[in-house]
């Protein structure tokens, strides 16, 4: 049996919350609240889709990851 071995290295994240709140986000990454509300309405941060306006907004964790890791596979072909 051959063995292929690959040059790409494997990626393994641990998502413990796929939404946090946007105070949350904000606390974890040292951004200021109103620098990311203004990154959401550019829609520079996923965001899990609300019901109404007043809803709270909450940060898409997992799309964040897939953005991550999809740019660092470009970046590793380049």
């Amino acid at each position: 049996m051959k063995n292929e071995f690959s040059m790409r290295p494997n990626l393994n994240f641990v998502i413990s919350e796929p939404f946090i709140s946007l105070d949350e986000y904000c606390r974890r990454t040292g951004i200021c609240k109103r620098t990311a509300r203004q990154m959401c309405k550019e829609n520079r941060l996923p965001i899990r889709k609300k019901g109404g306006v007043n809803e709270l907004v909450e940060i898409n964790m997992l799309a964040l990851i897939v953005e991550a890791a999809s740019d660092y596979h470009i970046t590793m072909q380049a």
